[in-house]
Order: structure tokens, then sequence, then C-alpha cells
């Protein structure tokens, strides 16, 4: 698959990592005054690939993207998703102490906490 190279007028998002899935949406520049891009096209969102090099002096990212596949414009707006296998989020150890303080003067309720636990092995 050749490589491709996206660079960017402004700074590259931070949670952006080598092996996170660059993709893009066809947007349509509306309005005559301003850069305001939109797109309702949901359903044509295109995988680029998986992003092989992030460059934050150069503000780009180099892309590993499958032959024969039409790049980006610069018009298309880029986004990248991260695996959920590697990526969850969550407390990580056998429990979990949680302490709430109110230093508040005045009432206040708490409405809601959660939690959510797997198990991770037996």
């Amino acid at each position: 698959m050749p490589l491709i190279t996206i660079g960017f007028s402004q700074t590259v998002n931070v949670s952006v990592q080598v092996g996170d899935l660059a993709w893009y949406v066809p947007t349509n520049l509306q309005g005559v005054q301003g850069n305001q891009y939109q797109t309702n096209d949901i359903d044509n969102i295109v995988l680029i690939g998986p992003i092989t090099n992030v460059n934050n002096n150069t503000n780009t990212l180099t892309i590993d993207q499958p032959s024969g596949q039409a790049p980006p414009s610069s018009s298309d707006f880029i986004m990248f998703s991260k695996d959920n296998r590697a990526n969850v989020s969550g407390l990580l150890g056998y429990y979990a102490k949680v302490k709430f303080i109110n230093d508040s003067k005045d009432k206040i309720e708490l409405f809601a906490v959660g939690s959510e636990i797997f198990e991770s092995s037996k």
C-alpha cells in the first residue's frame, strides 16, 4: 500500500497515535462569508488507512492508504479512531476507593454515581 502524507494548517490532535485509523468525509463550503464547512452525508465516511507516523513539528500525518483509493481532498473532514481493544478506559487494579467531598456551604445533591467493572482474569 502506498504511503500518503496529509498536512494540516493547525496542530494535530494530541491524542493521535501511530496505529490509529484515519478517516475522511466529504464536506461542502456553506455560506458566502467565512469558511464554514458542513456535511450531512455521514454515510460516506471513508477509511484512509492506518496512521504510520505523526509529526507534530510539521503538523503532518503519514497514512498507509490502500492502492487505487482516491486520497482525501483539501476540503474533506479528517478524523481518526482508536483500536478499542488497546485503548480501553477505566480503573485498573483489583479495587477502587472513591471519596466525595462537598466544600460548599449550600446544600448540594449528587444526582448519580456509576461504575463499570469487568473480569479480566480468573
